[in-house]
């Protein structure tokens, strides 16, 4: 017996249109929002942070060509263009349409790697939808858009290169992730002109590529020191994994000029931060 689709593609459309939520909306919250309503049969009813992400990845198999572009056209409508103070919703929208429902793919754990070697992720389908996304945003020249999609391309992209031992998609990553970084300075999304090189030096440390993970690991406490908006503790801890790793694959001497120097020249809170660790 065939599976069916946890939802119609009027559902779908009804969980899209609620736009893209930057929290759980439930209770008294919900009895006070006009324009949101649970969408029943829905993945909680509709009202998740990276809603409709996982909404669209499990209605992906069930749909038309043209259901797949009107919900493509459909979701560029709804996605930000100025960017937010808080990516958290519009990252995990992105990573929930791939069918990645765990942050930080084959990068979380020993674990989560042997279990992606295992299952093979399969991103074709999530990939043409997003294909779609991406000219949609290019037609709207909604950077901000682009600049999500890359990031989240990049992150997949590297996982495949751990899972197949693939240099070629690893090339791409880095491309890829360049990429996010440019359209990030086109919107004055701060948080991605940094953030990408990070995850570009973590696939190369885990890939083994030691000359990159090294000039990555340099050009992430570069940008963070010019671009990094507050010293959070995820931003702090992003640059002291590069600084330790620095430490560990630089000559002593090296490692030694670097750090003292970019003691003395740093200004930016998050980096004087992650030096004081270290």
């Amino acid at each position: 017996m065939d599976k069916k689709s946890h939802i119609s593609y009027n559902q779908l459309e009804k969980v899209i249109s609620l736009g893209l939520l930057s929290k759980i909306v439930k209770g008294i919250q919900l009895q006070r929002c006009e324009n949101i309503k649970p969408i029943p049969g829905a993945i909680y009813n509709g009202l998740y942070i990276g809603s409709p992400g996982k909404d669209i990845f499990l209605m992906l198999p069930y749909l038309e060509e043209e259901q797949i572009k009107k919900i493509a056209v459909k979701l560029s409508k709804q996605f930000p263009m100025i960017p937010p103070s808080n990516h958290v919703n519009t990252a995990a929208c992105i990573r929930f349409i791939y069918g990645q429902f765990e942050k930080q793919g084959t990068l979380k754990s020993n674990n989560q790697f042997n279990e992606m070697k295992k299952e093979k992720p399969n991103w074709v389908l999530p990939r043409k939808f997003l294909k779609l996304l991406y000219e949609k945003f290019e037609k709207r020249s909604n950077f901000y858009g682009l600049t999500i999609l890359c990031e989240m391309e990049g992150h997949r992209l590297g996982d495949e290169s751990l899972i197949y031992k693939d240099k070629n998609k690893l090339d791409i990553m880095e491309k890829t992730y360049v990429k996010s970084v440019e359209f990030a300075h086109k919107c004055k999304s701060y948080k991605q002109m940094f953030t990408p090189y990070f995850w570009a030096a973590k696939y190369f440390m885990k890939f083994g590529n030691k000359q990159k993970a090294i000039d990555y690991s340099k050009l992430t406490i570069k940008h963070t020191e010019k671009y990094c908006p507050d010293a959070r503790g995820s931003y702090i801890q992003k640059v002291k994994d590069c600084l330790k790793y620095l430490k560990l694959e630089l000559d002593k001497n090296k490692w030694k000029k670097f750090y003292q120097n970019l003691k003395n020249i740093s200004r930016n809170k998050c980096v004087k931060k992650a030096l004081k660790s270290i």
